[in-house]
């Protein structure tokens, strides 16, 4: 059994103008970093060190335009308000009410390491009830001008602290930081 207590993670790229999408929640300005056959930007071992997976419900439904469901036999959480039903892949609950609680429960009775997928929404509800402890940010080199904020009003300061650094040889920077409770 892990010692280490379980850590929520976010792992996600924005646009050096802090954008995680377009206005239109499109993300094909990723694409040309995707299946790059000298790097997965360490995705491969932050992947496998994760048992589950949290994502808003727009950042649900953009996943399942990309084809087959990529997060495989790992446990996904679905954050929505809506009551309506929404394509259910394998392994994925829908949970409503309050995120802050239901996250520090589930952290409570997980062993592995925790994803936060996205979007925006949710990070900032995890950011203001102090959930997100660790943040690996790609920074992709492209100004999209305008979009989907990655940090959209927090309303309080965060400090953080970095652990690393990498720059790819494709322009991406990885930044890597614990958040400073």
């Amino acid at each position: 059994m892990k010692e280490n207590k379980p850590r929520i993670k976010l792992y996600i790229a924005c646009s050096l103008d802090g954008f995680i999408a377009r206005e239109d929640g499109s993300i094909d300005w990723l694409t040309k970093y995707e299946n790059n056959p000298e790097t997965d930007y360490g995705y491969s071992e932050f992947y496998g060190s994760i048992g589950t997976v949290l994502m808003g419900r727009k950042t649900y439904e953009q996943v399942l335009e990309f084809g087959d469901w990529p997060y495989g036999e790992k446990k996904a959480y679905v954050f929505t308000r809506q009551n309506e039903p929404l394509r259910r892949e394998k392994n994925v609950e829908f949970v409503s009410g309050d995120v802050g609680e239901f996250a520090r429960r589930l952290k409570e009775n997980t062993e592995e390491d925790i994803w936060l997928v996205g979007g925006s929404q949710l990070i900032k509800v995890f950011l203001e009830e102090n959930l997100v402890e660790d943040m690996i940010v790609f920074v992709v080199p492209i100004i999209l001008g305008s979009g989907i904020p990655l940090f959209d009003r927090i309303g309080k300061e965060i400090k953080l602290r970095i652990i690393n650094t990498e720059r790819y040889e494709s322009g991406l920077v990885r930044l890597e930081y614990i958040v400073r409770g």
